[in-house]
């Protein structure tokens, strides 16, 4: 069977752990790398041997693909995710879906009407630890969720937000730590409580990185869902270190606690406690499970099934994301 050609487009930090990924696919290969900054895109395509480009609608015109992998800032992810789309390609972009809802939304009918399959990169959905709380959920034990809480206390210096010029500018990054670092988190948040966004009020601020970033290292909110549950989220790039995002759930019937291990009681009872072995707030985070989510993109196009982070399930965290912004006051700014 003829192996599906895919196209990667940015090859910066993250594209590492999609090239690890795409090495392990069956079914597909790499056969391009496209970069603006010709001396990274030749490095790339030196090592993976393969060519490259340094223009996206070249490398869309004459690559000859079958799938687009977008790497790129976030402000580039909606068009291109349309225009892959357009070239009749499938896409698999990073986080965010898009920097903003109306964004998400041109994404999600550009998919429907090419008939490609479409997905995002929220990696930490395939965690065992997200994949069991999400199991323990559904099978109703625990009753419905009441409340949650959700943490993400982290570190970035300036030499990060240095390192790349589209990071920590609104016109690029579309956001701080909401829509980069916390994303995942509120993508997991909102899977979890499987019910839509009914209310949401919230603060953003800039209390350490004032000098090098326009966008908010810290932020908090209040969110109620229609099913009238409540969570409390806080998320900061000001702690001196990175600790372990935490996700607690209160239920009608137990407790669920998501961090260093995940931790369950029911009627005060502990049931079940898995150890969560792997490095967080760090770069080699990204790819936990970044094989995990590749390898089922590519499995749901062989078996012409839908892929389970596609553009209905992706745009809740946008919806989220804009929302903080918006209860914030600051998407009129953008």
């Amino acid at each position: 069977m003829k192996k599906l050609r895919i196209g990667l487009v940015g090859c910066g930090n993250i594209s590492a752990s999609h090239f690890a990924a795409i090495k392990t696919l069956k079914n597909a290969e790499l056969a391009a790398v496209c970069d603006i900054q010709i001396k990274r895109a030749e490095k790339r395509a030196a090592q993976h041997g393969v060519v490259f480009y340094t223009d996206f609608d070249t490398m869309l015109a004459c690559g000859d693909l079958d799938a687009v992998h977008l790497c790129t800032p976030h402000y580039l992810h909606a068009p291109q995710s349309i225009a892959a789309l357009q070239a009749g390609c499938h896409v698999f972009s990073e986080k965010p879906m898009a920097t903003c809802y109306e964004d998400g939304l041109r994404i999600r009918r550009a998919a429907a009407d090419s008939g490609k399959t479409y997905g995002v990169c929220f990696q930490n959905r395939y965690n065992e630890s997200s994949v069991l709380v999400k199991e323990l959920l559904d099978e109703g034990r625990l009753g419905k969720i009441t409340g949650a809480r959700a943490l993400v206390p982290w570190d970035r210096d300036e030499a990060y937000y240095l390192a790349d010029p589209w990071r920590g500018k609104l016109a690029t990054e579309g956001g701080g730590v909401v829509i980069n670092q916390a994303i995942h988190t509120l993508d997991l948040l909102q899977w979890f409580m499987a019910s839509p966004v009914a209310d949401i009020r919230a603060n953003i601020s800039t209390k350490r990185l004032s000098a090098v970033v326009e966008t908010e290292d810290t932020a908090d909110a209040l969110i109620t869902f229609q099913n009238g549950a409540r969570a409390v989220f806080f998320a900061t790039l000001c702690q001196a270190g990175n600790d372990p995002i935490e996700i607690v759930l209160h239920c009608e019937g137990g407790k669920i606690v998501l961090g260093e291990q995940l931790r369950v009681s029911i009627d005060g009872e502990e049931v079940k406690i898995h150890e969560i072995v792997r490095p967080t707030g760090k770069k080699s985070y990204w790819g936990s499970s970044h094989q995990a989510i590749i390898r089922d993109f590519y499995e749901s196009i062989a078996q012409n099934r839908p892929f389970a982070v596609n553009a209905d399930e992706a745009l809740p965290s946008v919806l989220l994301t804009d929302g903080i912004y918006r209860a914030a006051g600051r998407r009129d700014k953008l």
